[in-house]
Order: structure tokens, then C-alpha cells, then sequence
């Protein structure tokens, strides 16, 4: 069975400019969650802007309950990070979700959001993912690297320790 992987717009971005979306579709399960799947819209591709259209080789998740986006909007809030809709809706399903989905982005303030939420087991490096579906990174940009996203992850428990009211 294929392991879940819950992709970010950027991430889609950068696998289609790159060239590797077609090995993680072979790879893994993907989930996109609908405001993504409208936030990913292009990629460049030597200058000239192409299409993504993914809706039909992906899982899209429309049913993000109303709550849990509240409570990641309140958490962020806490956290003092600015976070995108895309990302948002992203983090409120992980947060949620039942099935064992490994959310994949390289936003900086998600992945710090992810570790201050204690969700961080649940979260996965761009680059480790494509080590995972058995590609050579050196073409990766540094916002890819398993080493900015472990300095994200300090960050959120950081933060954790700063803002939450702990009792």
C-alpha cells in the first residue's frame, strides 16, 4: 500500500517545475485539499507558464471541518505566524485526519505551525519525500532541504515553549 502524502501548493509548484510530480503521483497516495488544488494554478517552464491540472490524478479533500480550521487559525494566532489559506485548510485536515497522511510543504511558517501543533511526526521534507520515491535531490532548491525544515520544526517548539499556557 502507498503511503499518504498531503501536498502543499508550493510543493506542487516545485514538483511540476522540476520535473518530479509524476514520480511522487507513482510513489505516494496524494491529497490536495480544494483551496490548494485553486492556489496551484502554474508553474514556469523555460519561461513560459504551464498548466496544472492535477484534479484527476489526486484525492482532493473538500470536507475540512469548520472547527479545526478555527482552532488552526487560533493557533497560529498564538504562535504569531502568518499563514496561508492553502495551507490553513492543509493543517486543519492533518489535524483531523484518520488516515496516517504525511503533510509535505516548505513554507516556513506551516512547517513551524506543524511542530508548535505537536503535529510534526505527521509532517515530511520535500526532500526526504523525493528520497522516498528514490530520486537524487541535487536539483532541489534550499527551502527543500530536510535541514531548513528541521530549523522550522526547532522554531515551532520553540515558539510552543514561548506561547502556549501551559498549566
Amino acid at each position: 500500500m502507498k503511503r499518504l502524502l498531503l501536498l502543499d501548493a508550493d510543493v506542487i509548484i516545485d514538483l511540476h517545475t522540476l520535473g518530479l510530480f509524476e514520480r511522487i503521483i507513482k510513489t505516494y497516495d496524494v491529497f490536495v485539499t480544494r483551496t490548494v488544488l485553486g492556489e496551484a494554478q502554474y508553474f514556469k517552464k523555460e519561461g513560459r507558464r504551464e498548466g496544472v491540472n492535477i484534479s484527476d490524478r489526486v484525492t482532493v479533500i473538500d470536507d475540512v471541518e469548520l472547527d479545526s480550521l478555527e482552532k488552526v487559525q487560533n493557533e497560529a494566532k498564538e504562535a504569531r505566524l502568518g499563514i496561508d489559506p492553502g495551507e490553513l485548510e492543509s493543517i486543519a485536515y492533518l489535524s483531523t485526519a484518520e488516515e496516517e497522511v504525511m503533510f509535505c510543504t516548505c513554507d516556513k511558517a506551516a512547517i513551524k505551525l506543524i511542530s508548535y501543533m505537536v503535529l510534526e511526526t505527521k509532517s515530511i521534507s520535500l526532500e526526504k519525500a523525493v528520497r522516498g520515491a528514490g530520486h537524487q535531490t541535487k536539483n532541489l532548491y534550499p527551502r527543500h532541504f530536510e535541514k531548513m525544515f528541521k530549523e522550522c520544526i526547532e522554531d515551532g517548539k520553540a515558539r510552543r515553549i514561548q506561547f502556549k499556557k501551559l498549566i
